[in-house]
């Protein structure tokens, strides 16, 4: 019976050791699981920063024009571009504006290359060939003594030159100079819509500080004050008193949309305006802007300045119109800006 009794206690206590072992193994299992965990956090940790750092945000894309795409990684190399071409003249990239600046206009560009080749204007290779030589060799001498092969020499090694400073293949300036063509074809297509005659306004403009200078330069006048006068007197533009005021010649069109209408339907010639509050955004100041229209003509003969006035606005109408015809997206946060800034230090040849 004794025999029985100790033979069940010892079976009793081999279970309760083997029951023991078993808790502590698992307790070691677990401690072993937890410092994999914890050592895999470890290299998570740095893994995560150096992707999130030089591996995704280059390759996040700020613009999309239907089926084509840019990224973060070709913005960063087209600044880097303007960065070396600027410090090569001795001055430092304008970050607060230029970046920005750039994810707009390659939308643009981008849009106006495909809505271009959709209206079936096409840019040849001989064109982009051309182009590049009138870039590079425009500076030649047209009375020097030299062959057609001596120019294509000269033209490769500037060329060549000119993409070690930038940093560039001839396959990704090529794309730009195709692009920058595209425009220009773009803008030619549009001039010929532009009439050489148009309605116009001979205009002078007065800007003052307050409203105060205004209605008492709007007095003098009533009482015969030349504008002319006026103009030495309260101006606040030392152009504008250098000019007498005069604005030019303008067509409608090339006038600010806030006043254009007022200006060719209400103004009446040798009359003065009421004063026009207008902002300065550089001195974040108001002041007071009064016109007069000494003349006016039915057909005037449209001034070079003025063309390219309205032809800018029928490129920026003619892209707007496109916007909505197409699928177009841009993005470019403070994240990103900080990124690309951070980098553009880090290549900065000026201290």
């Amino acid at each position: 019976m004794l025999d029985k009794e100790r033979i069940q206690a010892a079976n009793l206590g081999r279970r309760r050791r083997g029951s023991n072992m078993e808790r502590d193994q698992q307790k070691q299992r677990i401690v072993i699981i937890l410092g994999i965990i914890l050592a895999l956090l470890i290299i998570a940790i740095p893994v995560y920063g150096w992707v999130t750092t030089f591996i995704m945000p280059p390759r996040v894309t700020i613009v999309r024009v239907n089926d084509t795409s840019y990224n973060m990684g070709y913005l960063l190399k087209m600044m880097r571009m303007v960065q070396r071409q600027s410090e090569a003249q001795g001055q430092r990239v304008n970050l607060g504006t230029i970046p920005f600046q750039f994810v707009n206009d390659l939308a643009q560009d981008e849009l106006i290359l495909q809505g271009s080749q959709a209206i079936g204007i096409t840019v040849t290779p001989e064109e982009l060939t051309a182009q590049l030589h009138d870039e590079f060799l425009q500076d030649t001498d047209p009375d020097r003594n030299v062959t057609e092969a001596d120019l294509l020499v000269e033209f490769r090694e500037r060329y060549r030159q000119f993409l070690n400073q930038i940093q560039l293949t001839a396959k990704e300036y090529e794309e730009i100079a195709t692009r920058n063509l595209y425009r220009d074809k773009l803008e030619e297509h549009l001039g010929v819509t532009i009439s050489d005659q148009l309605p116009q306004v001979h205009l002078f403009g007065l800007g003052v500080k307050t409203q105060e200078d205004a209605e008492e330069a709007r007095t003098k006048f009533a009482r015969g004050t030349p504008f002319a006068e006026l103009v030495a007197e309260y101006s606040v533009d030392p152009e504008a008193i250098r000019k007498d005021g005069e604005v030019d010649w303008v067509p409608r069109d090339v006038l600010d949309a806030t006043i254009k209408d007022f200006i060719f339907d209400d103004l009446v010639v040798g009359e003065i305006s009421e004063p026009i509050p207008q902002f300065n955004s550089e001195t974040n100041q108001e002041f007071f802007v009064l016109y007069h229209v000494s003349e006016r003509e039915e057909l005037r003969e449209v001034s070079q300045a003025n063309f390219e006035s309205l032809l800018n606005l029928a490129v920026m109408n003619w892209v707007v119109a496109q916007r909505e015809l197409n699928d177009v997206t841009t993005s470019f946060d403070s994240n990103q800006y900080a990124w690309l800034a951070k980098k553009l230090q880090l290549t900065t040849n000026l201290q």
